[in-house]
């Protein structure tokens, strides 16, 4: 996207918190104790950040190739921005470790059923990754290999549909598959990137006015799941909600302007960092923190710690990686006797 939509940025944000308490959370139980019913509660359903982040890649997918050329030089651009963003912070992360495993056999879920060709690839096989979280990011590539096709499918619109109504006829059915690839591929969570493509559909042509609507029926429908719906079961019901609330928070910052909130907007821009360190530097720090006795303390110190830290691998480790990366892929070659420095006007 050449312009940024804060509020995606400040969704993200929360998102990667949500998702870093609840995480915080289950290792504070573990090593601690149990904190209050309210503070369970809450902290518990922070795995639903997930679900925002899901609809979320759908709407930045689609909101940011949906004008692009139908060829196999934009496919090609397309693959190479999608994993470029996805692998260059993941695989550090996911060497150290599948190295931690190695080493420490007898660690803490170091005897998981991990799989090499998982924790390397992202594709989906038997085996769980390395790192506890990648499992979301598999279906991130398998959504990105399905929305490749949008380049050469002139009714993609037809096939996506196809593709969620035989999502929930599976669904309905309970249906199983031993293969790995095809269970990823009709995962009711796919339907949590489909609505969020239809919603970068509707931004693209709705009117701001639009958007009280949206946010009220989405903000109705939250609170229905929250009120009575099993969250772990029916968690699709909440990404399904998120998509309305997503695309009336984008049109009403198209028709207004607002003064950005900078510390959110550092905390989205680092939400990927954050969510790919969090768990294992939680995993350390409740450890030390469990000898406070308090899990007020650990608790808060996990928090703090896994956006500390994430905040530092965005800033030391992503960003400058992603941007040598790029360089590589964006070099031309420039003919003898010409200068291949960019003007100041130059991106």
């Amino acid at each position: 996207m050449r312009v940024q939509i804060r509020s995606l940025q400040y969704g993200r944000a929360l998102a990667s918190l949500a998702v870093l308490a609840q995480h915080s959370l289950v290792a504070t139980t573990a090593f601690v104790g149990r904190p209050p019913g309210m503070v369970e509660a809450i902290a518990g359903r922070g795995f639903l950040g997930v679900d925002f982040f899901f609809v979320l890649s759908g709407f930045i997918i689609m909101h940011a190739h949906m004008h692009d050329a139908r060829s196999i030089e934009a496919a090609a651009r397309y693959f190479t921005k999608r994993l470029r963003r996805i692998y260059v912070p993941y695989l550090p992360v996911s060497v150290a470790m599948i190295g931690v495993y190695l080493l420490f056999p007898s660690l803490s879920r170091g005897n998981r059923d991990w799989g090499m060709v998982t924790s390397l690839t992202l594709l989906p096989t038997d085996a769980q990754p390395a790192l506890v979280v990648a499992w979301t990011l598999i279906h991130e590539v398998m959504f990105y290999a399905i929305f490749s096709l949008y380049y050469f499918v002139r009714h993609f619109r037809l096939l996506i549909t196809s593709w969620a109504l035989a999502i929930i006829a599976i669904w309905s059915s309970g249906a199983t598959f031993s293969a790995p690839a095809v269970s990823y591929l009709f995962s009711p969570l796919n339907l949590e990137f489909i609505v969020g493509v239809a919603s970068a559909y509707a931004f693209s042509r709705l009117a701001t006015r639009w958007w009280p609507f949206l946010v009220c029926s989405g903000l109705i429908s939250i609170v229905l799941f929250l009120t009575i719906a099993e969250p772990d079961t029916y968690r699709v019901w909440f990404g399904i909600s998120l998509a309305p609330v997503i695309t009336g928070a984008a049109l009403l910052e198209r028709s207004r302007s607002f003064k950005p909130m900078r510390w959110l907007l550092v905390l989205g821009n680092a939400s990927y960092a954050i969510y790919l360190v969090h768990d294992p530097v939680v995993s350390v720090f409740i450890r030390g923190s469990a000898v406070l006795h308090s899990w007020v303390l650990s608790l808060s110190l996990c928090i703090a710690a896994g956006i500390a830290f994430g905040i530092v691998y965005h800033f030391i480790i992503e960003k400058p990686a992603i941007r040598i990366v790029s360089s590589w892929s964006s070099k031309e070659r420039v003919p003898p006797g010409v200068s291949g420095r960019v003007g100041p006007t130059g991106l």
